[in-house]
């Protein structure tokens, strides 16, 4: 489930970068990216409720981003001041770049827990280098 959430989260950004017409692409990679993570590791027997509350997390992160996304596009799409536009874009940004982060840091832990392993650094997938404003 968690990869659909994912998917449809994807499929949000796209439609977004469609109807606002920014350049939203290095973020849907990087969720292309996790979402690629959960596909190659979803199939697990051990951890079964650690998992699954992990998977949850997974979920509820990417409905709610995928909601504010939607919120913040209509406001783009909905605003004829250049002024808003420029503000509301930085809001999508923050928005996808927190969610990044989180969603990248809950997929740690459920690695983690696949994997029985202490370690959930999360990686580096170069969110600083996604501009914060057009």
């Amino acid at each position: 489930m968690a990869y659909a959430a994912i998917t449809s989260l994807m499929r949000t950004i796209d439609q977004s970068m469609q109807f606002s017409g920014y350049n939203l692409q290095s973020f849907y990679e990087k969720f292309e990216y996790l979402r690629g993570i959960l596909e190659k590791n979803c199939q697990t027997t051990s951890h079964a409720e650690a998992l699954t509350s992990l998977e949850v997390e997974i979920i509820e992160l990417a409905c709610n981003t995928e909601d504010l996304v939607d919120i913040v596009s209509r406001k783009i799409f909905s605003t004829e001041n250049e002024i808003t536009r420029k503000m509301e874009s930085c809001e999508l940004r923050f928005v996808l770049k927190q969610a990044l982060g989180d969603i990248d840091f809950a997929i740690n832990k459920w690695m983690a827990t696949r994997l029985d392993v202490e370690d959930t650094k999360p990686r580096n997938l170069g969110i600083s280098d996604v501009s914060e404003c057009l």
